[in-house]
């Protein structure tokens, strides 16, 4: 999970921003916010390793209810004292590597971080890097946001891990060229 934030006022202007006057107001895990995340669906049962990235200029504190992790990597290099956490706080650059068992038999687990500023998109709530464990056999209500929704099941990239080495088309993660704006015509 790569965790981002953006600054709306700069979004279109190449090489602006990222000073200590600009303003994120936008965040992100996986190049999406929220209401375009995906639920993470595991099996009860199933181990479920989570790898942090902190690729953003903020600091987060990621939290998933109903479970406990155990941390076990930081920055790529196994801890020497793994240690169970509620919690993960990193910073810009950081990684940690975290697993848990999906230990309960249905429901819905809210996976979000804890700064409240970052489940904002341009300060409206609910926004950011929320996301949801939804148990494989948990109904589908009405008022569940991903009833209906198109489930991408490589937006964790759960499918590539399974690819081995090597690149991989992505067709959902392929980007658009931007559109070249023309110059207007300088007078000297």
């Amino acid at each position: 999970m790569m965790f981002s934030t953006w600054e709306s006022a700069n979004a279109d202007k190449y090489g602006v921003g990222s000073t200590p006057y600009d303003v994120e107001d936008y965040f992100s895990v996986n190049g999406k916010s929220f209401p375009n995340t995906q639920p993470i669906r595991p099996k009860t049962g199933d181990v479920v390793r989570v790898r942090l990235f902190g690729a953003g200029g903020a600091i987060h504190s990621l939290h998933i209810h109903g479970h406990d992790w155990l941390v076990t990597h930081k920055d790529g290099l196994p801890l020497a004292s793994p240690y169970m956490s509620e919690t993960i706080m990193f910073g810009p650059g950081e990684r940690y590597d975290a697993i848990y068992t999906a230990n309960h038999k249905e429901g819905r687990f809210i996976f979000h971080d804890h700064v409240d500023k970052h489940v904002t998109a341009r300060g409206k709530f609910p926004g950011g890097p929320i996301t949801v464990q939804e148990y494989e056999g948990t109904p589908m209500d009405d008022w569940y946001f991903w009833k209906d929704k198109d489930y991408d099941p490589d937006f964790f990239y759960t499918e590539s891990m399974k690819k081995g080495y090597g690149l991989f088309e992505q067709p959902r993660l392929r980007g658009t060229k931007p559109v070249q704006q023309k110059r207007g015509s300088r007078s000297n």
